[in-house]
């Protein structure tokens, strides 16, 4: 994954206490990552600087739709829990 922002020490564990308590912003199903999925999860990201995504994927994709979705929306991770993944923009 994306190694040049990731945040360090204390930065990270704030992200990390947020996003435990944070509800889920968007659900992606069957189709996977769609130009309106990726759109509302900027859009989110925008206006709070961190975005919860929930995949219905297995692990193996999941992985590889996560990695795209990192890289289409330039953020970064800051917390994989089961099928649910953690985006924040770091500056």
């Amino acid at each position: 994954m994306n190694e040049i922002n990731t945040p360090k020490g204390k930065e990270k564990r704030l992200l990390k206490s947020s996003a435990k308590v944070r509800s889920i912003d968007v659900k992606i199903g069957k189709k996977g990552l769609t130009k309106n999925v990726i759109l509302e999860i900027q859009t989110v990201l925008n206006r709070d600087k961190m975005v919860k995504v929930s995949f219905k994927e297995d692990r193996p994709k999941r992985i590889e739709l996560i990695e795209s979705l990192q890289n289409s929306i330039n953020s970064t991770l800051v917390e994989l829990v089961g099928k649910t993944a953690t985006f924040s923009l770091i500056k």
